[in-house]
Parts: C-alpha cells; structure tokens; sequence
C-alpha cells in the first residue's frame, strides 16, 4: 500500500489540487511495486495503463537496434506515465526503467480517461506535464544541435540543480556519476571529466560532502551561453 503522504507528495506534485478528485483518483488506482533496474513500461509494447508514480525515480530512455540506452528525461514522483498510448491507443514509444524501487499507481486506460472526463482538474494536470515535456524536448534539440559538449555540461548541471535553503548557489544531491552525466548530454565520460574537473580549478563548482555546489550559478550560465 502507498502511504498517504506519499500520495500527498504526488498529488502537489502533479498539481492536482480538487479534493474530490484526489478521492476518485485513489479509490480507482491498483498500487504496483517495480524493482530498481526492472522495466516500468517496455518500448514498443501494446498496452495502455496509465501510472502514477508514488515513490521512486525513473528514467525515460530509447532503445537502439543494438539495445544502447539513449537518455530522455528522469522521473519523480508526481509524473504520469504511459498516457500517450491511452492518448493514441499505439505501441509505447520509450522505455522507463526504475532507477530505485518504484511504487506506482496504475489505470486502465478507459478508467484513466474516464477519470479526465469527471475531473477537469486531472485534465489539466496532464496537459501541464505534456506541455513541460514538449518544452523539454525542444531545448535539449537545441542544445545538442548549438551547443558544444561543455555547453550541454553546463546546461544540464543547472537543469539538474536546486536553490541552496541559506545561500545563493545551487545544489545537486547526491553528486551524479559522470557516466550518467555523459549519457544525458550524449558525449562521452572523458569528456565529462575534463569539463567538471575545469569548472571546480576555477572555483565555480565544488564537492561539498554528497553534493556539488554551484558557487556561481550566473556565470556558468554566461559560459552556457557562449559556448
């Protein structure tokens, strides 16, 4: 069973405020529990639930002929997933696989529809996710096609990061792997490593404990811009 705050996490998160509708919502949801590593939704499958995710994180990636991963987006709690096949009912177009133990609310697709329907406020929340994820996928289009591989670095380090409670830097917990780094922004470990190892000589970015610190958010977005 999912606790009541964790549904509480990823009802705010999704932005879904109706009180009647987050009722609905539950009482219509089947819980499931998805394993760090296993598949949440396989790529190219014909089947139309609709989850919730609850707990966890996922990633969105898709899958080459040869089976290598190439990363889309990272999911947190409060994202749906699955929609566009109960959208469009066709084949799944990504794979999500579960980057830690998931517990995930799943729908029907007719129920989950149905759901749209009765609460405009769902509806809603959907198009916010839909319309945040076109956004998405339009800027990073852009900065694999205008930027240079230190560019996308300093790109997705302040995608990835958050304000700082006491200060005016950012942070990114727990610190990335620079192979995951390197799949996000599609180059290569090497180069990662250079890119990172500069930024901390010039004192703009720095490990402090289990996070990296961005001493100067500002002006690693002036070296964004001009790279």
């Amino acid at each position: 069973m999912a606790s009541v705050q964790s549904w509480a996490v990823a009802f705010n998160a999704l932005g879904l405020t109706d009180e009647v509708a987050r009722d609905a919502v539950r009482a219509s949801a089947d819980i499931r529990i998805v394993a760090a590593g296993a598949s949440i939704i396989a790529q190219d499958e014909v089947e139309d639930h609709v989850f919730l995710l609850l707990d966890g994180r996922g990633r969105v990636v898709l899958l080459s002929e040869s089976g290598q991963e190439i990363w889309l987006d990272t999911l947190e709690p409060g994202t749906i997933i699955g929609e566009l096949a109960a959208l469009t009912d066709r084949p799944r177009t990504s794979e999500i696989i579960a980057e830690t133990d998931c517990t995930l609310a799943s729908f029907g697709a007719g129920r989950f529809l149905g759901l749209m329907q009765q609460h405009g406020d769902l509806g809603l929340a959907l198009s916010r996710i839909l319309a945040r994820r076109v956004h998405h996928t339009t800027q990073r289009m852009f900065e694999l096609s205008a930027l240079s591989a230190p560019g996308r670095i300093y790109a997705e380090i302040l995608r990835m990061s958050v304000p700082s409670p006491d200060s005016q830097r950012r942070l990114i917990q727990p610190v990335p792997s620079l192979t995951a780094l390197a799949v996000r922004v599609n180059t290569t470990r090497e180069t990662v490593s250079r890119t990172v190892s500069d930024l901390e000589k010039r004192g703009l970015l720095q490990r402090v404990n289990d996070s990296f610190e961005l001493v100067d958010p500002d002006q690693l977005a002036r070296l964004q811009a001009a790279s």
